[in-house]
């Protein structure tokens, strides 16, 4: 007779489980491993470390024999961050594995057949996966948009500050604000962003914001003309595309901006109507418009899991940047819990290159 709760268990084994956690697609809309290149470490502290300007100091000019002048050091430590835990996970039901366990005695199915109903009807694995890399964007992205990460759920609250200055997080006027087409002088905010970064010895080359602020742009009275010229009397230039607003952007050496508008959701703890209920969140602010330099910003640092310690499972056999995903079977009441664990956290040495201005 067949034992159900070991064919169970053995249907996906932590080892096929990582392999599979590690061969799914990562969305290309993602742009944490670009920004921050993953980079493990044995550490569960990283440093918070406050740049300073790119411009080099010049050495002296001596006579023989004398003693060198030894520089400050500019770019200081600054608070030491302790990686989080990034965490998800979801349970199938007594309800689920019944169903499973029917099939499996009905039509003798294998243990290869269980393990790929598992993955194509009930894919948790991915959903442990995806939510955790979802996480991992919104951090990465926070930081960059906002400079700082703050988070609070039940008891946990992180509040992670890199240090932008005023100058980098400048605020448009009400008359500025790029909504306002007629008025705003999108070209001379970018200008002078640019300007104040290359001054410091930083060169911007890319640029992001939403598709509804490159909308604002498109149709921005001072870019058409810009583009168009200004006709006389009462005609006014045409909307710009896409292609016209790189142009633009080519002409006066600035970066080229993209549009950024990943979402994910966060599950609401109390029902809605007795249902699951669920809130969007965007990866970055609405309101931002960002310009960075060339190359990544940091590392996003990791460190292996302690569930993957006990496993037993080498930490270079764990899924992609210490993503680790196990499984578990409670008996009573019977279920089969799939958990996904992470830790991990950005560092930003070059937080001081950054511009994020509030444009809307």
């Amino acid at each position: 007779m067949v034992d159900e709760f070991s064919l169970l268990e053995e249907a996906l084994t932590e080892e096929e489980l990582v392999v599979y956690a590690n061969n799914l697609v990562v969305s290309s809309e993602y742009w944490q491993n670009i920004l921050f290149p993953p980079r493990q470490t044995d550490e569960l502290k990283i440093d918070i470390i406050k740049g300073s300007s790119r411009l080099p100091v010049m050495a002296q000019i001596a006579d023989l024999g004398t003693e060198t002048k030894y520089g400050s050091r500019e770019g200081v430590k600054g608070d030491q961050v302790s990686i989080p835990k990034i965490q998800r996970g979801r349970w199938m039901d007594e309800k689920l594995v019944r169903l499973l366990l029917m099939a499996s005695q009905s039509s003798g199915l294998r243990k290869q057949e269980i393990n790929r109903i598992i993955r194509e009807q009930l894919d948790d694995v991915k959903y442990a996966v995806e939510s955790i890399r979802a996480r991992k964007e919104w951090i990465a992205m926070q930081a960059v948009s906002l400079g700082a990460v703050t988070y609070a759920e039940d008891n946990v609250k992180i509040s992670v500050d890199y240090g932008y200055v005023s100058d980098q997080k400048p605020v448009l006027l009400t008359t500025a604000r790029w909504s306002d087409l007629e008025n705003s002088t999108p070209i001379t905010d970018m200008q002078t962003w640019y300007n104040y970064q290359k001054g410091r010895g930083v060169i911007l080359t890319r640029a992001f914001t939403t598709q509804a602020i490159i909308s604002f742009l498109l149709n921005n009275l001072s870019m058409r003309r810009f583009f168009f010229g200004n006709p006389t009397g009462t005609a006014v230039p045409p909307q710009l595309d896409n292609s016209q607003l790189d142009s633009i952007t080519d002409r006066l050496k600035l970066p080229r901006i993209v549009a950024n508008d990943t979402q994910a959701r966060t599950e609401n703890e109390s029902l809605t109507s007795g249902k699951l209920a669920f809130t969007t969140v965007r990866m970055t602010p609405t309101d931002k418009f960002v310009m960075l330099p060339e190359g990544p910003l940091g590392n996003y640092f990791w460190a292996e899991s302690t569930e993957s310690m006990i496993s037993g499972i080498e930490a270079e056999g764990s899924a992609e940047n210490g993503i680790f995903v196990f499984r578990a079977m409670d008996k009573h009441p019977v279920r089969i819990r799939t958990i996904g664990v992470n830790l991990a956290f950005p560092s930003f040495p070059y937080a001081d290159s950054v511009i994020s201005a509030t444009v809307l």
